[in-house]
């Protein structure tokens, strides 16, 4: 009998671990992506920029935009969007170390901390990720949709004051790149 009463507490606390587990991710996540949300990748990325910048190791930051997100938004339906952003994702999260932190910051921007890594390695990174997210169609429930992404990379230095800084470099590199016409990595 006492065991039965032990086993359905076991059974009831579990069970609330479970939701509490839920509630948590869906409080830290991405909805549509599974990525980080922007909330709790800044401070995982304050974290790191406070490590990286008290122990004078190397740090990167990506942005990632997709240069024709808006022309997809014109032709397909919000589903169709979704779909894309959601393989956008998936690309991205598996071009990267299972140590660097990604989360998603705007609607078609998507950002990157790249802890231990220098600027060299960061350019290498992100082409990477260029490829693997332009280089093949996204398959679509509406056929196939061509993307191009343009990325910004910057790195941390001893005139880098804070988070916002760095960040601020990298989105100001994704845009030269989009203003260069896309599908290319620049640096700022």
């Amino acid at each position: 009998m006492e065991d039965d009463k032990t086993k359905k507490q076991l059974l009831k606390e579990l069970k609330g671990l479970r939701k509490r587990i839920v509630e948590y991710e869906e409080s830290v996540s991405d909805k549509l992506t599974g990525l980080h949300n922007i909330r709790h990748f800044l401070i995982l990325a304050e974290h790191e920029y406070e490590r990286a910048h008290r122990y004078e190791r190397p740090l990167s930051f990506v942005t990632l935009g997709i240069n024709n997100i808006k022309q997809i938004k014109k032709i397909y339906a919000n589903e169709i969007v979704d779909q894309v952003l959601i393989t956008v994702a998936e690309r991205f999260r598996m071009s990267v170390r299972t140590v660097d932190i990604i989360g998603r910051y705007r609607d078609d921007v998507f950002v990157l901390i790249l802890p231990e890594a220098n600027l060299t390695h960061a350019k290498k990174i992100a082409d990477r990720i260029r490829r693997a997210v332009s280089n093949a169609p996204i398959s679509t429930d509406s056929g196939l949709v061509a993307i191009k992404v343009s990325l910004g990379v910057a790195k941390i230095t001893v005139n880098t004051p804070n988070l916002s800084a760095l960040m601020y470099s990298a989105d100001k590199a994704m845009k030269v790149a989009q203003e260069r016409g896309g599908d290319r990595v620049e640096v700022g």
